[in-house]
């Protein structure tokens, strides 16, 4: 349990069957957040893992008295299981990452050296080069335009993870998709309710261990239908016919 102390610094993140990847994520989690010399927890949800991560993540949890663990007994995906780690979490600032290790928390200063303040609630990253497929790297530059052409905002990388939020601002969306649409329905929420925000270049890795549970063709297509619901949200909540996002 961490100590009573105001929390500043929580970090989050999803995982489903990453066995070969949660210590040494957690672990390099555990070690920047002593490194920033930050009262900090980390929030992992298991979604409904069937290999040994909840049983990694328990055993971690002994020797970590900052590490919390959320569990899905069933796997419900990627958005609820980030929701659920958010809900979780107490922390002034919220970083989101990704459990597979494809990201260097050890970038985590150089989001903190200019931090969302009151005029900007989200510090997202950008991957500078994807580590990754020709076919998942082009799918992100056409998920990129498409965002722009349906929402008129222009981000370097709507999709990925590594992200420092206010925690007050990120607590008060409500994720609704369920895959691996929610980085960019947070942006896309965030943006229409004004808040503004900064970009900073990002290291992909390669993944050391374990497969992907991303589905390219499967996600493209849960994303684009999800886009045109967002959109149309977005649509009535401008014109006052809801109240929120």
């Amino acid at each position: 349990m961490v100590n009573s102390e105001k929390i500043s610094l929580s970090v989050v993140m999803p995982a489903f069957n990453e066995e070969a990847n949660i210590e040494r994520t957690v672990r390099a989690c555990h070690a920047a957040l002593k490194a920033s010399e930050r009262n900090g927890e980390i929030v992992v949800t298991n979604d409904g893992s069937r290999d040994r991560t909840l049983e990694i993540l328990t055993r971690l949890a002994e020797e970590l008295p900052n590490l919390l663990v959320v569990n899905h007994e069933k796997n419900l995906g990627y958005g609820a299981a980030l929701n659920n780690a958010i809900r979780a979490s107490s922390g002034e600032y919220i970083v989101t990452i990704d459990s597979d290790g494809q990201f260097d928390i050890d970038e985590l200063p150089r989001f903190l050296e200019s931090p969302p303040d009151n005029g900007t609630a989200v510090v997202a990253g950008f991957r500078k080069k994807k580590a990754d497929t020709l076919f998942r790297v082009m799918a992100n530059r056409g998920l990129n335009s498409l965002i722009t052409i349906l929402f008129g905002v222009r981000f370097k990388d709507i999709n990925c993870a590594f992200r420092l939020y206010r925690g007050d601002v990120l607590r008060k969306i409500g994720i609704e998709s369920r895959g691996y649409q929610a980085p960019s329905e947070i942006m896309i929420k965030l943006m229409n309710m004004g808040c503004g925000f900064k970009e900073v270049g990002v290291s992909h890795l390669a993944r050391e261990g374990g497969q992907s549970a991303l589905r390219p063709l499967k996600t493209i297509t849960q994303m684009t239908a999800f886009l045109i619901y967002l959109k149309l949200k977005v649509f009535l909540f401008k014109r006052g016919m809801l109240n929120s996002l």
